[in-house]
């Protein structure tokens, strides 16, 4: 049986150490972290800072996530991923580490996971967008085309 090296940081750890950082660098405390987040719906304080920066608090929700993201200024993805090349863990268990610079250009929907065979990559592809950008606003829903997927077969457009 293998232990993992210390160095191999996980989803969050890598969270951890941004949302630290960004707080650090916008001069904010624990408590107008905290602050920034209840005023939108999720109740967090000083306290609950405190303890999700040091490892205490094991883990945030997505919802946690998003809201941190908002809070913070930056796209989520920024806050899943260490900023610099590194060895990366996606999963406690069962995944090999990844690069995280392979993670990001697949959370971003660029490229899949080094290691996908081929009908995983063809799946992955086929799920992606090709385009993103706004396109036209449909006026009944108010809601943006936000995408093209890749056109299967071959049919012409």
């Amino acid at each position: 049986m293998s232990t993992e090296p210390e160095e191999i940081k996980g989803v969050m750890d890598a969270v951890r150490a941004r949302v630290k950082e960004l707080r650090g660098r916008k001069g904010w405390s624990g408590a107008d972290l905290g602050n920034k987040l209840s005023a939108l719906g999720v109740p967090w304080n000083r306290s609950v800072v405190a303890n999700f920066e040091s490892g205490r608090r094991p883990a945030v929700s997505v919802q946690e996530l998003l809201a941190l993201a908002v809070v913070l200024g930056v796209a989520p993805v920024s806050l899943l991923t260490p900023l610099h090349s590194e060895p990366y863990r996606l999963t406690p268990k069962g995944t090999e580490p990844q690069n995280s610079v392979d993670a990001w250009l697949w959370m971003q929907g660029q490229q899949p996971l080094p290691g996908t065979d081929a009908a995983g990559a063809r799946l992955y592809f086929a799920e992606a967008p090709t385009q993103v950008g706004r396109g036209e606003r449909d006026p009944a829903s108010g809601l943006y085309e936000w995408y093209e997927k890749i056109e299967r077969g071959g049919g012409r457009g």
